[in-house]
């Protein structure tokens, strides 16, 4: 089973139809139609779901065990959420929005476990936690 970062935005994107440098690409890479329109339904409000393609380690080791039993891990996580929100200042206008959320795939219907919110103007990424099930809102 395949871990599955869902991003919700409120614009389209050209999706990454083919291989790139990019450290984080926004493109399809496991889930169906079928699942990101339950992403929308069941716990997105933005009406654009997408995967997030992570080429470093995932962002869903941004968690305090992989901050305590893997901090390199952790550490190498950081950076690409570091490049993920490069990519969404010049994505997100002033005032925009998107979401995050971190499941297995097949495993979208579930109810989410928590949520936070948190802005890129101001964001400290050792006091976020990624954890599977939390719907996350980055807002500019």
């Amino acid at each position: 089973m395949s871990m599955v970062t869902y991003i919700g935005l409120n614009s389209t994107v050209q999706r990454s139809e083919y291989v790139t440098d990019n450290e984080v690409d926004i493109d399809y890479v496991f889930s169906e139609a079928e699942n990101r329109n339950t992403i929308r339904e069941k716990h997105f409000s933005t009406p654009h779901v997408y995967e997030i393609a992570q080429k470093g380690e995932p962002i869903w080791q941004l968690t305090e065990y992989h901050k305590v039993h893997s901090p390199h891990n952790y550490q190498k996580s950081k950076k690409t959420f570091q490049y993920l929100c490069d990519l969404l200042m010049d994505l997100l206008s002033p005032g925009d929005y998107c979401e995050l959320y971190v499941c297995y795939l097949g495993e979208e219907n579930e109810e989410q476990e928590s949520d936070c919110t948190v802005h890129l103007d101001n964001l400290d990424i050792d006091l976020l936690h990624i954890d599977e099930k939390r719907l996350i809102r980055i807002e500019r």
